[in-house]
This record gives structure tokens, C-alpha cells and sequence, in this order.
């Protein structure tokens, strides 16, 4: 009888438990650093605009952004497996762009090739490859391509094979392109259509 009482005891406590476990759904999140818990990373106080973030070992993660006078960025930083320690890596930013540096699109190429879509000058389309340490130490800027002298805004890059991407992006007059390019493994870029 004892037995019985003390499960009866403890129902209230485990059943809740029990229930949340079993309604939790694959792909819940949780909040482990951000602004509403206070504890996130504000990188850049003076603008953090268009930013597009790409892991680059397993704990680097490089970030291109619109930063200070709308400039083009890339900075680095470490962040823990968990999610509870972002660290930006120091003195490892670059101002890739001194004109314009909006609507970024980042992805990697190869193990230390990263090629970055944005509008620059202009507002005009451009591809730049950089290359980037995978403690994220070093970052340098490769090569650069205007691809599209009239205006490219939104851009969004994605792989197709080893060395192709697609890059859809809104031109001028607010129309819909997609273009494709190759950049190989030391960041050159060659426009295909």
C-alpha cells in the first residue's frame, strides 16, 4: 500500500515531464544565446546590415555584413559546439568593400576558398573570393567580378557542382535574374551565363 500512495505522490511531478518529452517535436528550438535572453554577441555597433554566415571548421564561422558608411565586411568568429561561447576571432576583419557592401550572400568554395555575392559600387553585382584560415586568423580577398553593371540586390549563391554556382538575384527595374558562374579552387571566377 505504501508503494502505491508514494507513486500516486510522485505522478504530478513526473507526468509533466513526461508529456513535454512527448510532445516535443524534432526541430524545436531553443534559446541558448540570443538579444531577448541578453546574453548575444552584438559584434558591430554601428551597422550590422545583410548578413550572411557560413560555418568554416568546427567551431569558425566567418560572417560577410554591410557594416560603418554601408561598407562591404568579413569578420570571423568561434563559436562553441553548444552555442554558449560566441567569440570573434581577433583582429581578423576585413573591409573587403569601401563603397558598398549590401544584400550578401556567402558560401564556401573549397576548404579555405569563400566566394561572396553582394552589391557594390554602384549598387552594380559583384562576386569576390576570398580566402580564409580555418582558425579564421586570415582573412584575404582574391579576385573580384562585376557581374551585372545595373543593379543586384537580394542575392542568393548556391552551389551546383564542385565548381559552379547559381546566383539568383533582382536586377534592375526590380526583374528576377539568375546567373551561373565557375570559381575554381584558388578563387577565380569565370561568368558562364
Amino acid at each position: 500500500m505504501g508503494a502505491v500512495f508514494f507513486v500516486l505522490l510522485l505522478l504530478p511531478f513526473i507526468i509533466p515531464v513526461l508529456v513535454d518529452d512527448a510532445f516535443a517535436a524534432e526541430g524545436d528550438i531553443t534559446a541558448v544565446k540570443t538579444q531577448s535572453e541578453g546574453n548575444n554577441l552584438e559584434h558591430d555597433t554601428d551597422r550590422g546590415k545583410w548578413n550572411s554566415l557560413v560555418q568554416v571548421d568546427s567551431d569558425t564561422y566567418a560572417l560577410a555584413y554591410s557594416g560603418e558608411d554601408r561598407y562591404g565586411f568579413i569578420t570571423t568568429f568561434t563559436i562553441s559546439s553548444d552555442g554558449s561561447s560566441i567569440t570573434e576571432v581577433p583582429g581578423a576583419i576585413l573591409e573587403h568593400d569601401t563603397v558598398l557592401g549590401n544584400y550578401n550572400s556567402l558560401v564556401q568554395v573549397d576548404c579555405d576558398t569563400y566566394a561572396l555575392a553582394y552589391a557594390g559600387d554602384g549598387a552594380d553585382g559583384f562576386i569576390s573570393t576570398f580566402t580564409i584560415s580555418s582558425d579564421g586568423t586570415s582573412i584575404v580577398r582574391e579576385n573580384t567580378l562585376e557581374h551585372d553593371t545595373n543593379a543586384a540586390s537580394f542575392n542568393s549563391l548556391v552551389q551546383v557542382d564542385s565548381d559552379t554556382y547559381a546566383l539568383a538575384y533582382t536586377s534592375w527595374d526590380e526583374d528576377g535574374f539568375i546567373s551561373t558562374f565557375t570559381i575554381d579552387s584558388d578563387g577565380v571566377i569565370t561568368p558562364i551565363r
